[in-house]
């Protein structure tokens, strides 16, 4: 796993735990505590990209249950529209996004 991976996905892991904005103001210091060389600017964008990839995976697993697209094309789609995750990641989403949409 290389570092942006690394990033991303403690962005979302933090950004699923996190439903108000001090919640979100407490997973960014705590992502800046893990990562703490790095850019606040940087960070900020990682955790954006977090946050999205939380939010919106609702949208996938729906369209996935609903489509009934298999799960390596669901994947496929997360990753091309949430670039830079690591598969672990993706399949979380995923797992995420159905649970979220039943």
């Amino acid at each position: 796993m290389n570092g942006t991976h690394d990033i991303l996905d403690a962005a979302y892991e933090l950004a699923t735990h996190a439903f108000t904005p001090p919640s979100h103001a407490d997973a960014k210091d705590k992502l800046h505590e893990q990562f703490p060389s790095l850019e606040w600017d940087r960070l900020v964008e990682a955790y954006m990209r977090g946050s999205e990839l939380a939010e919106k995976c609702y949208e996938i697993g729906e369209k996935a249950r609903r489509e009934n697209i298999p799960d390596q094309a669901s994947l496929a789609l997360l990753a091309k529209k949430f670039p830079g995750f690591s598969d672990k990641t993706y399949n979380d989403a995923l797992s995420r996004g159905w649970f979220l949409s039943r």
